[in-house]
């Protein structure tokens, strides 16, 4: 097999998982979930959905992998020697977005990127939920009518396709890029807890709970820019759909660029909490957005 055909092969496995992942995911919030809390951080919702997701991966993508579940065994030091070799190395989040996820709402699902040499080169996402309607207050949608979107990066271009029960209904199309501005920029919980945007800067906040939704809204042209400080798991995934899309992260208030490595922009604990990067399409853009930002 050549390497171009290995790397469609991977490519297709990537997707696969993302939509058995989504079928169960589905399936199971509609059976009934039992939420707990992870180390009693009422801000971190573990369901069993999220350990089913996570054994699943490392059975489709162990050992070369770093995923939410069980980072905090592998540990920083060996999941940055892992990525720094150029044999494939994933970084998944079996659900990002739990909270939505046990809540009924719909932003959240699966994410996972395949990295060599230091940074991710395929990234896939899938919302099994994104589309279902907000006009039918009180109605249930079944797992098998759950609509949602599946978001991917392969060999440097963005694709979409709509998803019908965790599963393609539509071939991969190109992500067109946005052609008006929207005056929205993404707000998640971490960067409200230490900054604060001054909206009369022209920058209002959007916020659908987690990073997947947040990158979803991006993609989609809905967001102008948003920000970052989350986990490793939470980006990896989501960066190559960014940069075939002309976005860049700047970090606040430098406007410093990234650092090839993506496990650089991440402490011991895969955490960039004490940082905050902008995802902009131009350094102007992010110098405009770093002036309405200031910390808490």
């Amino acid at each position: 097999m050549t390497d171009q055909a290995a790397d469609h092969a991977l490519f297709d496995r990537m997707l696969t998982f993302v939509e058995e992942a989504a079928a169960i995911a589905l399936t199971m919030r509609a059976a009934g979930l039992a939420v707990s809390h992870k180390a009693g951080d009422l801000g971190q919702a573990l369901t069993e959905a999220d350990l089913a997701i996570s054994r699943m991966l490392h059975a489709r993508f162990g050992p070369r992998l770093i995923e939410e579940e069980t980072a905090g065994s592998l540990g920083r030091a060996e999941a940055a020697a892992l990525l720094r070799q150029e044999e494939w190395t994933f970084i998944a989040d079996p659900i990002d977005g739990t909270k939505p996820y046990a809540g009924g709402l719909n932003g959240w699902g699966t994410m996972i990127a395949a990295c060599r040499g230091g940074a991710p080169e395929i990234g896939v996402l899938l919302l099994p939920a994104w589309s279902e309607p907000r006009d039918r207050i009180g109605m249930a949608v079944p797992p098998d009518q759950a609509r949602g979107l599946l978001l991917t990066a392969f060999e440097g271009r963005a694709a979409w396709a709509p998803t019908l029960g965790g599963r393609r209904t539509e071939a991969l199309r190109p992500i067109p890029l946005p052609t008006a501005r929207t005056y929205h920029v993404g707000w998640l919980c971490n960067a409200s807890k230490r900054f604060v945007l001054d909206y009369e800067q022209g920058f209002f906040p959007w916020c659908e709970s987690g990073a997947i939704a947040d990158a979803a809204l991006v993609a989609s042209g809905r967001l102008d820019a948003t920000t970052f400080d989350h986990k490793l798991w939470d980006l990896a995934p989501a960066l190559p759909i960014f940069k075939a899309l002309g976005l860049r992260l700047y970090h606040w208030p430098d406007l410093a660029e990234a650092p090839a490595a993506v496990i650089d922009l991440f402490d011991e604990r895969f955490s960039a909490h004490d940082d905050l990067w902008l995802l902009c399409r131009t350094r102007q853009d992010a110098a405009e957005f770093a002036a309405a930002i200031r910390r808490a």
